[in-house]
């Protein structure tokens, strides 16, 4: 495999955890401000920070060698 290749993929990599990080931000962010219910906390807790604790996930496992 070439140099070219090996570094689009990494790119590409990188680029996907970018969005996982920043679609779990909004999301925090979005019922930070818009849910005063528990489903408000909930969805806060559950799915911005699975898209954030993914994207970090993916970002570490995709600058390993």
């Amino acid at each position: 495999m070439s140099a070219t290749a090996t570094a689009s993929r990494v790119e590409r990599r990188l680029r996907i955890a970018g969005v996982l990080l920043v679609l779990g931000l909004l999301i925090e962010g979005a019922t930070l401000f818009a849910l005063d219910r528990p489903v408000g906390f909930l969805t806060f807790a559950a799915l911005g920070g699975a898209l954030i604790v993914v994207g970090i996930v993916y970002y570490l496992w995709s600058i390993v060698p």
